[in-house]
């Protein structure tokens, strides 16, 4: 088959663009003929994958805003790699730096929508957009403003489009019921997302050596994880925790933790390659999520389960589907005493930590990048059929 991906940004910034290269890497080995179309948002000095650039939406506030709901560039290069490539059908995945005109470019081709996370048009999910969605105080004056701007103008850009997809896939049950009500259930399905094999299990034995790996961002929850991190080094002196990832919120939390990485007892080591980033969750004893926001299906949960690693994850999401009684604990999404109480109850004891590491391992194979490619090709089939 011919395929054409679609996504945001051309190379592997997040966990949609991770699965993208996935996709893409997979099937072009199955002896599909797949190309991929990306804006270049923040490409400089990246890897890109994407085999067709547009440039990213920029210019002054209002010619964004009007750029937002429809971007003529987008829909130009869009039709001109239809016209080339020919593709028996078209995956849509993150498409907000393409505006709704994207959906009209393709419209004549069959088409899949993944949904990788909150995006302009999931009136559910709308508020996990906006910055100060999970502050104490509320929306702040300015997010009040953006959200009325998503939902009554920018959403609505959207709907009329989105009526034409032929199948939306999530690959949380959480995120298939969030956006049943926008798109209908009769089209919209699960598929859980698969990574390569880049690990097995091993035992643990070190058993205090806690590690995140994500964006430091606010809704990521890493100062609430910081936080509880404090409280465990009075339990546990010889806990550490490593802080893989880079973002907005590094500088001010290197500041204000600077006395837990004066003592050595946690690292800040940026951005890593994969190779690095599995090497860090085979040696930790628990890999802990503690997020703020919903999350929809986080790469490093499936990559602790390869490991045979726990996790204490919030309870937000698609992340109960991933973490259970079996193989962590889960924690009220914000609480810093409650995920300090779940992680001292883990530290130290090598007998429960590794109870729980076999059975995420034994979840592992459902994760699988054969397993989540044969569901995408059944689709490709169907919906071309």
């Amino acid at each position: 088959m011919r395929i054409l991906q679609v996504v945001n940004i051309g190379y592997e910034a997040g966990g949609a663009e991770r699965s993208v290269r996935l996709i893409t890497d997979g099937l072009i080995e199955r002896g599909h003929d797949v190309e991929v179309l990306a804006t270049d948002l923040l490409s400089a000095g990246q890897r890109v994958f994407a085999h067709h650039l547009v440039p990213s939406i920029r210019g002054s506030a209002p010619r964004r805003f009007v750029r937002k709901l429809w971007y003529q560039q987008a829909y130009d290069r869009a039709r001109a790699v239809l016209d080339d490539f020919e593709p028996d059908c078209v995956h849509l995945h993150t498409i907000g730096e393409l505006s709704p005109s994207v959906l009209a470019a393709t419209a004549r081709i069959p088409r899949l929508l993944t949904v990788h996370g909150p995006e302009d048009w999931t009136l559910n999910l709308l508020r996990w957009n906006l910055a100060s969605a999970t502050g104490p105080g509320g929306l702040s004056v300015a997010d009040r403003a953006r959200y009325a701007y998503l939902r009554f103008v920018q959403r609505p850009a959207y709907l009329p489009k989105l009526r034409g997809i032929d199948r939306i896939i999530t690959p949380s049950r959480y995120f298939a019921d969030a956006v049943t009500p926008d798109v209908g259930a009769e089209r919209t399905y699960v598929v859980p997302n698969g990574i390569e094999r880049t690990a097995r299990p091993t035992p643990i034995r070190d058993t205090a050596n806690l590690l995140f790996v994500g964006r430091l961002e606010h809704v990521k929850g890493v100062e609430i994880l910081l936080r509880a991190f404090r409280e465990i080094t009075k339990e546990h002196p010889r806990a550490r925790l490593t802080i893989v990832g880079d973002g907005t919120d590094r500088e001010r939390l290197e500041t204000e933790f600077a006395d837990l990485r004066s003592a050595g007892t946690v690292v800040f080591t940026g951005w890593l390659s994969s190779a690095a980033v599995t090497e860090q969750v085979s040696a930790a004893s628990v890999v802990v999520l503690p997020s703020l926001w919903p999350e929809n299906f986080p790469t490093v949960a499936l990559e602790a389960m390869q490991a045979g690693r726990p996790m204490v994850a919030s309870r937000v999401g698609g992340l109960p589907e991933l973490v259970a009684e079996d193989n962590g604990v889960l924690v009220p999404p914000g609480d810093p005493a409650a995920l300090a109480t779940a992680l001292n109850g883990l530290l130290g004891r090598a007998d429960l930590l590794n109870r729980l590491g076999a059975a995420s391992a034994a979840r592992a194979d459902r994760y699988d990048r054969d397993r989540f490619l044969d569901a995408l090709e059944q689709h490709y089939r169907e919906v071309c059929a």
